[in-house]
């Protein structure tokens, strides 16, 4: 090293060790940085305390405080026939169950699916917890039958000939009418429907609406025997006049057994098919025997 270098290093050091204590005002300024940065620390350290203690309260409240613990907190409106029980065993709902958990759209659609109801509508409310839920039920107006996987299944239809399996109809009344569906299909469910709401036009009570596989309805009419009506369900109205007129004009020896049925798919041109007369020869030889 230098000469030169090493006496100003020397000077350096000495200017340092010159200066000695920092004035008062220096030192007062250092002393606030600090206790700032200390109280940037306490508050930060605050908020994270307040911050975890907030989290654990809101936790144990959404675990503890805002939960179902019974089928007690849940209130049932609209049916006198289905308790908290059924309607709990429906939903799939579980003790203790976390209120704010549970959506309402969900358990609407699976009461839906599962009761005799044609509305639900669910509510939450919090304080004090618990569960509304409020039913319209359908009402069975006629039993039914359709083919199912395994076979014929039965069960009831309501006014909208919505299905009702039998598990599901028996909870509720049993049918307000004598009225029976054979062989109910989805496709053709507008048809029954309308059929059963105007059956009361028909001038004589309606037994039994026939639905085949391929659609074709037939009605069984009291007196007036089998009415195969067809597919085409816009003839419908004009139908249903045509069988009232016949209910009055028709002669009593055409009517019920005397006949093989009424033909309406054409309602402007009715055929009456009649049964065949019997062989008398044939009636002699049964007589004789």
């Amino acid at each position: 090293m230098s000469p030169d270098a090493s006496s100003k290093k020397g000077l350096k050091l000495g200017k340092r060790k010159s200066q000695g204590p920092l004035p008062p005002g220096v030192e007062r300024r250092r002393r606030l940085r600090q206790e700032r940065r200390q109280e940037r620390l306490i508050q930060l350290w605050r908020l994270v305390f307040f911050l975890l203690t907030a989290t654990g309260l809101s936790w144990l409240l959404l675990t503890l405080g805002w939960s179902l613990h019974s089928e007690a907190q849940i209130q049932i409106s609209g049916s006198e026939r289905m308790d908290e029980k059924v309607v709990v065993k429906a939903a799939g709902l579980s003790f203790p169950q976390s209120l704010l958990s549970l959506e309402p759209g969900q358990i609407e659609a699976q009461l839906m699916r599962e009761l005799p109801v044609q509305e639900v509508s669910v509510q939450r409310h919090l304080f004090p917890p618990g569960l509304d839920i409020q039913l319209v039920e359908r009402r069975p107006i006629a039993a039914a039958t359709r083919r199912g996987p395994k076979g014929i299944e039965r069960g009831m239809v309501d006014r909208e000939a919505q299905w009702m399996p039998m598990d599901m109809a028996s909870r509720g009344e049993k049918p307000a009418s004598a009225v029976k569906v054979d062989g109910w299909i989805s496709n053709r469910r507008a048809v029954i429907a309308q059929i059963l709401q105007q059956r009361d036009l028909l001038g004589q009570p309606l037994k039994t609406i026939v639905v085949e596989p391929a659609g074709g309805i037939s009605l069984r009419i009291q007196n007036l025997g089998l009415v195969y009506l067809g597919a085409n369900e816009a003839l419908l109205d004009q139908q249903f006049k045509t069988i009232a007129q016949l209910n009055q004009s028709l002669p009593p020896n055409l009517r019920g057994a005397s006949n093989e049925g009424l033909d309406l798919s054409d309602p402007s041109q009715p055929e009456l098919k009649l049964r065949p007369a019997p062989n008398p020869k044939n009636a002699k030889k049964a007589s004789d025997r």
